[in-house]
């Protein structure tokens, strides 16, 4: 599918998709909180009333999330190479910014910036632009740019605070204090990946047992087997890292799956979980093989003529990212299967495309 301007009804159609997301997310989080009001402010604290929903719904949901995110990007690189109309970029980055707030997690908000800053920088690219023109004071930029900042300091603010209801939120939000909340963030989260690092140097293999070797492994290639299905499927490292946390050794997947609640130690911290140095050395080659794979679909796709390709290449780069932060099996999942469902899609629709042209 060659990259050409979209129109606006084109654009209006895509938005359509991103408020299905919108619409089936917040039903599906009021129904398992069960309220609306106990889903909007339900952050890391709040656990679910209904814990035992059909997997189908989780899978519905990240499906819509995976293509809605697609579709920002779409939104904003079709936006900036082609000057059109910023109304449905904006509108959808705004819709998912704030569905993506209840969860808690600031990396989920980032996440749509980056989305909005790569369109612009490969658009440039693609475009025989400096990477950065147009960017750094960019209206375009600096609206979404200004909302996630907003958002972020209010999740630092909140994080480690129990919101029983809207009320609540908003107090707590209007009362926020801007740098203590940067204070907060910088002290408790600055550097916590390299405390829980030591954290797992100093007890794994001293006052708490090695995983196996293969701990991380399994939880990896397990990890698309519905729990409802097999209870005893392995959980990630760093829901045992929690467990360790708070003093405790049980690394039973029924027991760990029930902490809902997950640290990370880098690839080093959790390859020293695993068995020591040769763990170390075990995860550092695969997360290094992995990495180089992603790196030569970033290089082969991401300024492509394409919009197959380069969501391709665009993917890739974000599965890149996620390694960073998080434990192995968070980073390789949320950046792995978006990429596989995407290409599902394609498996489905491109008949459907391919018979369009050919009957035009």
């Amino acid at each position: 599918m060659d990259i050409k301007p979209l129109t606006g009804s084109q654009q209006f159609f895509l938005f359509l998709i991103v408020l299905t997301y919108i619409t089936f997310d917040l039903s599906l989080n009021t129904w398992l909180y069960g309220s609306f009001e106990k889903a909007v402010t339900r952050f890391y604290f709040r656990l679910p009333e209904i814990e035992d929903a059909p997997t189908y719904l989780s899978i519905i949901q990240f499906s819509l999330y995976s293509v809605s995110s697609l579709i920002l990007f779409v939104l904003s690189y079709n936006n900036s190479k082609f000057n059109t109309s910023s109304f449905y970029t904006n509108l959808s980055f705004l819709a998912l910014a704030l569905v993506a707030f209840p969860r808690g997690t600031r990396g989920a908000i980032i996440v749509l910036l980056v989305i909005i800053i790569l369109a612009k920088i490969i658009s440039n690219f693609s475009s025989g632009l400096s990477p950065l023109k147009g960017i750094l004071f960019s209206p375009k930029v600096l609206y979404p740019g200004l909302i996630v900042l907003l958002m972020f300091l209010a999740l630092s603010s909140i994080r480690n605070k129990e919101i029983d209801n809207l009320d609540m939120l908003q107090k707590t939000i209007t009362e926020m204090d801007f740098s203590q909340s940067q204070k907060d963030y910088s002290s408790t989260e600055g550097d916590l990946l390299l405390k829980d690092y030591e954290l797992s140097v100093d007890k794994f293999g001293n006052t708490v047992p090695y995983l196996p070797l293969n701990y991380t492994l399994k939880a990896v290639l397990l990890n698309p087997i519905p729990r409802s299905i097999w209870k005893e499927k392995p959980v990630g490292f760093g829901v045992a890292l929690t467990e360790v946390k708070w003093g405790g050794q049980n690394f039973e997947p029924q027991h760990l799956a029930d902490l809902k609640w997950s640290n990370a130690a880098g690839i080093a911290g959790e390859g020293w979980a695993n068995n020591g140095i040769y763990g170390v050395i075990l995860y550092s080659f695969l997360m290094g093989l992995y990495a180089g794979i992603l790196l030569r679909l970033v290089d082969a796709f991401l300024l492509s003529e394409n919009y197959y390709t380069l969501l391709i290449g665009l993917l890739s780069f974000l599965a890149s990212l996620l390694t960073v932060r998080g434990d192995i099996l968070s980073g390789i999942t949320q950046g792995l299967y978006p990429m596989l469902f995407f290409l599902l899609i394609i498996f489905f629709i491109e008949p459907f495309i391919r018979y369009k042209w050919s009957f035009n």
